[in-house]
């Protein structure tokens, strides 16, 4: 019996949506392939290990200061968020604790977050993305260089004592409050 559509815009309909199955997949950080119920999934591969110290980086904020990040994180912990201006994932992720910090959830200066890009670019992302938390510059590249992160974003909690106690590249799921300022107390 022949169909009503000629083969060609099956075939385009059939690739377009194929396509757009792909890219809400890359975009919302999701594989198009069912894990197994059989298979147990490897965990992340992160640059850092759970109860590391954090790294002592020079940062550059906003206006050209240099901070260091531990002076950052020192006494009360932080959650520090790794991204890059233009990585969907970073985005989510910065709007998910911007939503956090609205809640008021967190103190916001517990909250920041870290990038290799230009002081001007991290601006306009942040004003774009209406974040009021600070973003530093990694001006000399150390995350990258030093200490091999090369995934974004990266959520990392540390706390007070400058230890690391959570990792996460989860950049949709809701902001457990509670157990993040658990984590920050110790």
């Amino acid at each position: 019996m022949p169909s009503k559509f000629p083969r060609a815009v099956r075939w385009t309909a059939l690739a377009l949506a194929a396509f757009l199955v792909g890219y809400a997949g890359m975009r919302f950080g999701r594989s198009l392939r069912e894990r197994s119920a059989t298979t147990v999934a490897e965990p992340p591969s992160f640059p850092f290990k759970l109860g590391q110290t954090f790294p002592d980086v020079a940062l550059v904020d906003s206006l050209g200061n240099t901070v260091r990040s531990v002076d950052l994180v020192s006494a009360h912990g932080a959650v520090v968020l790794l991204v890059e201006t233009d990585c969907d994932g970073c985005t989510d992720m910065s709007i998910r604790w911007e939503q956090t910090l609205a809640d008021g959830f967190f103190d916001p200066t517990r909250v920041f977050a870290v990038s290799r890009a230009t002081r001007d670019a991290n601006n306009a992302f942040r004003a774009a993305n209406h974040l009021s938390f600070p973003i530093y510059q990694d001006a000399d590249d150390a995350f990258v260089q030093k200490y091999s992160v090369l995934s974004y974003p990266l959520e990392v909690v540390v706390g007070q004592s400058g230890t690391i106690r959570s990792l996460s590249d989860d950049s949709v799921s809701p902001v457990d409050g509670d157990a993040v300022r658990q984590l920050m107390t110790e």
